[in-house]
């Protein structure tokens, strides 16, 4: 589920977000339009993190099977 959460951080606003896939991050921004910038940024690029982190998966699996052989 996509969820986010802003809260101010001294000179910042910190920003909690996690998409769909239950990826999630933690970044400083310097004002509110800024942090809802990358709030929308963070939920576009959820399918194409998802296809990058399965990848890596796939690849240090098929090492370490292969070392395990």
């Amino acid at each position: 589920m996509r969820e986010y959460n802003i809260t101010p951080d001294g000179d910042f606003f910190k920003v909690e977000v996690s998409d769909e896939h239950g990826y999630n991050t933690t970044v400083f921004e310097k004002n509110v339009i800024q942090a809802s910038l990358f709030i929308i940024k963070w939920w576009n690029g959820s399918e194409e993190r998802k296809e990058t982190k399965d990848k890596v998966s796939k690849a240090l699996e098929w090492c370490f099977n292969k070392e395990n052989k």
